[in-house]
């Protein structure tokens, strides 16, 4: 038997990390766009204990993936294929989507509840330094959802609906990626997003609109100083073009509302993707 499942990306747009006690009251509150680009798993079992991960045709350890899928406690090994639409390591949260689209299927496979993929998937990422926030949103069904409660999904975190949506989102990836542990574990950077993070959610909850939801982007990325200067000139190039442009936590990369042939105008010759906020639930089929 295989299992298969579809698991959207998210880019932050603000976010404010909560360390807890315990993994399960760890995580972050923020804002964010769920987005129908994300990550495609298949999985099917193995004879044997061996848990082999294959991302975008390429073997690799994938550790926080790993640990996930060893953290379940189950009886056989497995074959995890996974095809992500959207660069790794750039603010689309593939690392939150990619684990929790293997750990749904090897749940699937291995008659457990989806609230064992959850717990497994929050840990390993916070554990690992993966993320803090995106699988809440990821699963929650909204396009774009607020986390107001942190932790993982369905255990302790929550989400409402910001009543938002896209239909177009043109995203601008650069050369150089921004790993989050790097981010993420330094305590002088965590202490100014914080403090930025608390800021521009105030901002978005007093205007809860595109415009809102930008100038809250904008305020938290220039507050926390991580903006590259391709980061910082592209949004500017947008900008001059009359649309929003926000920068994608935690990557080097762009989001925008601006039409596709406008970013390929102002972006020759970068990686650039169409994409639009997703909602709804994320269903696991099985076959054979």
């Amino acid at each position: 038997m295989k299992a298969s499942t579809f698991v959207p990306g998210h880019i932050s747009t603000v976010f404010r990390p909560v360390r807890g006690a315990s993994p399960i009251e760890t995580g972050s509150l923020g804002l964010g766009i769920r987005l129908s680009s994300g990550c495609r798993a298949a999985v099917s079992r193995r004879d044997d204990m061996d848990v082999r991960i294959i991302v975008n045709g390429a073997e690799t350890e994938a550790p926080v993936t790993r640990k996930a899928v060893e953290m379940m406690g189950t009886d056989t090994g497995f074959d995890i294929f996974l095809e992500h639409d959207l660069p790794l390591q750039q603010g689309f949260g593939a690392s939150a989507s990619g684990t929790y689209a293997a750990t749904l299927c090897v749940a699937e496979l291995a008659g457990l509840d989806r609230t064992r993929a959850i717990e497994s998937t929050h840990v390993a990422e916070c554990d690992l330094g993966g993320g803090l926030g995106d699988l809440l949103a990821i699963d929650s069904e909204f396009g774009v959802p607020v986390r107001y409660v942190a932790g993982p999904p369905r255990i302790s975190g929550r989400t409402r609906d910001s009543g938002l949506s896209f239909d177009r989102l043109s995203l601008v990836v650069f050369d150089q990626p921004l790993p989050t542990k790097s981010v993420l574990g330094n305590p002088g950077m965590m202490s100014r997003i914080i403090d930025a993070g608390d800021r521009a959610l105030e901002v978005f909850s007093e205007d809860c609109s595109i415009d809102g939801l930008f100038r809250a982007s904008n305020m938290f990325s220039e507050s926390i100083g991580i903006e590259s200067d391709d980061i910082r000139n592209g949004m500017d190039s947008i900008r001059s073009e009359g649309y929003h442009a926000g920068m994608c936590m935690l990557g080097n990369s762009i989001f925008s509302d601006a039409p596709m042939e406008v970013i390929k105008r102002l972006f020759p010759g970068r990686r650039t993707f169409s994409s639009s906020s997703f909602s709804g639930p994320i269903k696991v089929e099985t076959t054979g």
